[in-house]
């Protein structure tokens, strides 16, 4: 309306076609364009100031809102925490319960809350592990015809103790197994600490697990660690194997120490691989021992291990040292097939009983020094000695 007015005007003043009339409507029309154009600059710069306020706007509402959702997200957070910090202090209090009920309801309250929280499997292993190291003597195999009610009762909470470690047990080894991991319930890089605990017919077969400490552990009842792979560094010094013990292929990819370990029973290793220092000193093994074919990677020890029954080492690798001083064989001892890719040391060792050597392969220094078999001094006619240092039957080790 007011330009078509204006237009209007112009017209009337300016319209008569003169040459006046033609140069004063040429400048009307030069300053129009000029204040046509501010008033559209000034609308632009109004327009943008309106964008810039609102998008600043909305950007103090997006960041307000990612403020809250943190506040709520670190608020969700501390309230996960303190429920976890809840079931476990309560799962915790439940283990000491005098009911075995009590008791078990605890271990699977952990079982569960470590299997739902991955950041607490270790944490939860440490403790179901110190609860296996309480102390706990086996009830006996059977009631006498007189056995008084005090005995009857005393026994029958040894019973459900023994259930209730079993259980601990069994949730510890069942998340041990890589072929769970698929399923969600290999929990990984697991350190095991059951240093003088009791273990019950203990068993992990072919399991994985990271450092693991049995000493001064009693094992009662057979032992099956059969395919079972130790990543870290293994203790078992002054372990007691009431039953068989069974290690067949099983892997041992750090230290691993049997120093002064019991095997009242029979011992199989074949097949093993230690990829580490194994360490056996002043082991006793009172029943058949069994090393075929296992490979011991690094330096071996076995010096004053005592053998009281058959010892097998057919088609043992030793690709390191091997150091056997003032072992006992007190049967027979079989080495057959072995090789022995550096030095072998069995100085002082006592033989008795059939012993062969025969097909063993030797690379580095052997020595046999006041080595006897059955008394007599002793190194094996299967031998051929290639320098006579590599021989020495009389100087002193």
């Amino acid at each position: 309306m007011f330009a078509a007015a204006a237009c209007w005007l112009l017209l009337a003043l300016y319209g008569d076609g003169n040459e006046a009339s033609k140069t004063r409507l040429e400048g009307v029309r030069t300053v129009g364009t000029v204040v046509l154009g501010a008033g559209g600059a000034v609308a632009l710069l109004l327009t943008a100031r309106r964008q810039q306020t609102a998008e600043h706007d909305l950007a103090t509402k997006r960041h307000d809102l990612i403020l809250r959702e943190e506040a709520n997200a670190d608020l969700r957070h501390d309230a996960a925490e303190r429920r976890i910090t809840e079931l476990y202090l309560k799962a915790v209090e439940q283990l000491g319960a005098d009911k075995a009920t009590v008791r078990l309801a605890g271990l699977y309250a952990l079982d569960r809350l470590a299997q739902d929280n991955s950041a607490q499997r270790q944490t939860i292993v440490n403790v179901i592990s110190a609860y296996l190291r309480m102390p706990y003597e086996l009830p006996s195999s059977a009631p006498g015809a007189e056995e008084p009610p005090e005995a009857r009762r005393d026994r029958w909470e040894k019973l459900q103790e023994r259930e209730v470690r079993v259980t601990a047990q069994r949730i510890l080894t069942e998340h041990l197994d890589p072929a769970l991991r698929d399923a969600g319930r290999f929990w990984e890089d697991i350190d095991l600490d059951l240093s003088g605990a009791l273990l019950i017919d203990f068993t992990l077969r072919d399991c994985r697990v990271n450092n693991a400490r049995f000493t001064d552990a009693t094992f009662a009842g057979e032992t099956r660690l059969l395919g079972i792979e130790f990543t870290g560094e293994t203790w078992f010094e002054r372990a007691t194997f009431t039953d068989d013990a069974w290690f067949c292929q099983a892997a041992f990819q750090g230290i691993t120490r049997f120093d002064q370990a019991t095997f009242a029973s029979n011992a199989r290793f074949d097949g093993t691989a230690f990829t580490g220092a194994s360490v056996f000193r002043d082991a006793t093994f009172l029943g058949e021992s069994n090393f075929d074919d296992s490979v011991f990677r690094g330096r071996v020890v076995f010096a004053r291990a005592n053998f009281a029954r058959t010892a097998s080492f057919r088609r043992t690798s030793f690709l390191d040292d091997a150091y056997l001083p003032a072992v006992t064989f007190n049967r027979d001892t079989y080495f057959l097939g072995s090789r022995f890719a550096k030095d072998a040391w069995f100085s002082q060792v006592f033989f008795n009983g059939n012993t062969s050597f025969e097909d063993a392969t030797f690379s580095g220094d052997i020595r046999f020094t006041d080595a006897t078999l059955d008394g007599s001094p002793y190194w094996p006619s299967q031998l051929t000695p290639r320098e006579a240092d590599h021989f020495d039957n009389t100087a002193p080790d």
